[in-house]
């Protein structure tokens, strides 16, 4: 029970403190929810660290006093954690089933700890088991420990490469350099050009008197100061609004940042393209269809398409088209970087596929498997992945060869100059073979 509960607390903390960009996402919806703004992540991680320390406490002293305490506090607290535990992982998922795929993949990248700590784990069970000195029980034990050892020797964790190192993937800033400037903002798409980013990602809607700007939410609350200006419209539609209405809003003053920036507007879609055509980037977007009685709901993805072609960066856009645009994107745009994204709950279509409906970029979510990025790069395809925000994650990727990510963190992985963990297999080898002789001491030293 002891060990169960230290298990499920560490994994707990080990998910949180590696999880950056669903921390925030979070809170936000237990402040939702509860009406209460406080930290509740930073409450549940002390709460998870508090049953750690006291399970390690509590198997020390009976393995070492000759009398055993009363336990039922802690079996009170830790089956209230493990009920937490499960209930709010159970939750994650059901909201986010990417968050499994992640889960799975941060296992294999950590595999060596993992693996660490389970064979000792394992050894120390076979020793309490095996308690007499019977030479088959120990033959056993002995073949059950080179078993064990052997298994990760012949599958190395995903932080293990063999050969030279793979390029380092490129960067498409997330909305510009959302994590230091207001999202969606030539002021963040500028930050993110002086850091040597690759490409822009940005979300475009259209107003209500048909001009193409930059903006993510369905509303302008978050982003703007719509609440002031306009406070009976502040939770309509942000397609609801005239240009003049939007080019007048405040789109940088909710942002905390050291530098004042509240002069900050909403840009035009033609003002991105501009800024990337200035910067020699690449630029890939994220079009919003407004609701059928929106005046421009059939004619926002041709004006979209014109836009990009007027503004001379065909060659560096990549267009994310559905099979059923494309006879619709190439009439207006023959030179089209035709894109294909795939989300979270879609069946990453086959390459042969892609590659004949004319496809140059996949734009996937992060949980696309090495077996269909390796499938689509030997087709001739890019391959993209998002979002991607945790160190640990680009490293993985880039250990597995992708083209490049789109990040709210582009300053982090900018800085990178190896693989956070990536170690050479005869490295692994070395390092796991001093473990196994560690662990083989461990099982033949008796108390």
């Amino acid at each position: 029970m002891l060990i169960a509960v230290f298990i499920h607390s560490l994994f707990f903390l080990v998910f949180w403190l590696t999880n950056l960009a669903y921390q925030k996402s979070l809170n936000d919806f237990l402040i939702s929810a509860t009406g209460l703004r406080t930290n509740f992540l930073l409450i549940f991680m002390i709460f998870a660290s508090l049953v750690a320390v006291w399970s390690i406490i509590i198997f020390l002293r009976q393995q070492h006093a000759s009398r055993k305490g009363s336990t039922w506090p802690f079996l009170i607290i830790s089956n209230f954690f493990l009920i937490f535990f499960y209930g709010s992982f159970i939750f994650i998922f059901l909201k986010n089933s990417a968050q499994l795929y992640r889960l799975g993949q941060g296992f294999l990248y950590f595999r060596l700890f993992f693996d660490t700590f389970f064979l000792f784990l394992i050894i120390w069970i076979m020793r309490r088991r095996v308690k007499d000195g019977r030479a088959m029980k120990k033959l056993m034990l002995l073949a059950g420990f080179i078993v064990i050892w052997l298994i990760p020797l012949i599958l190395p964790p995903q932080n293990v490469y063999k050969g030279n190192l793979p390029e380092k993937p490129l960067l498409i800033a997330h909305r510009g350099a959302a994590s230091l400037a207001p999202e969606n903002t030539l002021s963040a798409m500028q930050t993110a050009a002086d850091l040597g980013v690759y490409g822009l990602e940005t979300d475009i809607s259209v107003s209500k008197d048909g001009e193409l700007f930059l903006m993510h939410d369905n509303t302008l609350i978050r982003t703007t100061n719509v609440a002031k200006m306009y406070s009976e419209r502040k939770n309509l539609p942000a397609e609801s609004f005239s240009w003049d209405e939007l080019a007048g809003l405040d789109a940088g003053s909710w942002f905390y940042n050291p530098r004042n920036l509240s002069g900050e507007r909403i840009p035009t879609m033609a003002e991105a393209l501009q800024m990337a055509k200035k910067n020699n980037l690449y630029f890939i977007y994220d079009l919003r269809i407004p609701l059928p009685e929106h005046p421009y709901a059939d004619s926002v993805l041709e004006q979209c398409l014109e836009s990009i072609k007027t503004s001379g960066v065909v060659d560096h856009t990549w267009v994310l088209t559905k099979p059923e645009q494309i006879d619709l994107v190439q009439s207006i745009l023959p030179a089209a970087v035709l894109t294909a994204g795939i989300g979270y709950y879609e069946r990453p279509p086959s390459p042969t596929t892609l590659v004949t409906d004319g496809f140059k970029v996949v734009n996937s979510v992060y949980s696309l498997s090495n077996r269909m990025i390796h499938a689509y790069q030997k087709a001739g395809l890019w391959v993209n992945l998002w979002l991607v925000d945790e160190p640990w994650q680009y490293s993985r990727l880039w250990l597995t060869g992708v083209d490049s990510v789109t990040s709210n963190y582009v300053q982090l992985f900018a800085a990178m100059d190896r693989p956070r963990l990536a170690i050479t297999y005869p490295v692994y080898i070395a390092i796991w073979s001093v473990i196994g002789l560690l662990a083989g001491l461990f099982l033949i030293i008796r108390k």
